[in-house]
């Protein structure tokens, strides 16, 4: 506490075992369920972005991004929508 940096456990996902999909390697990004989005229009940043929802969370950074900007939701509705 105080310190100025958090720690968190979900290194758990990665391996060690040569040829696994989720290795840890260099200049190789191992999936992780801490994944922020950021989104961009024109070059420009528009905002940056995340849902909570560990393995289907890309999937419900989608969703998300149809939900603001084919729906039209704010960034709540967006959120509080359901996600399949």
């Amino acid at each position: 506490k105080g310190y100025g940096f958090t720690l968190q456990n979900r290194g758990c996902n990665f391996s060690l075992e040569k040829g696994h999909p989720n290795v840890v390697a260099p200049k190789k990004r191992s999936y992780h369920t801490i994944i922020p989005g950021l989104a961009t229009k024109n070059g420009e940043l528009v905002g940056p972005f995340s849902v909570m929802g560990g393995f289907m969370q890309p999937q419900g950074h989608v969703q998300f991004l149809i939900n603001i900007l084919e729906y039209r939701m704010n960034p709540q509705m967006a959120l509080d929508m359901p996600r399949f």
